[in-house]
């Protein structure tokens, strides 16, 4: 159960980010399914982080951003995909 938890936690810091920077994965996946991957991808990345304490500052203070912060591991993708 503890697996499962982590990857929700972390599901739903992808989902903040995505949305702070302006990358929307339902509207993404529904146009391009091939990308499923990169979104199971960056959620898998995000369990490597080892800032969830700031990025859930970062997300709490930010209505909405050019970029993800740094520390962000998925942040060139998110990038990437801000861009479609």
């Amino acid at each position: 159960m503890k697996f499962f938890k982590k990857i929700d936690a972390h599901g739903d810091l992808v989902e903040q980010m995505s949305d702070k920077v302006g990358v929307k994965w339902r509207k993404l996946l529904s146009d391009r399914p091939e990308l499923a991957g990169k979104y199971r991808g960056a959620v898998m990345t995000c369990t490597h982080c080892r800032s969830v304490k700031d990025c859930k500052g970062w997300l709490a203070e930010h209505e909405s951003a050019a970029e993800a912060p740094d520390y962000c591991l998925n942040r060139a993708l998110l990038g990437k995909l801000a861009e479609c």
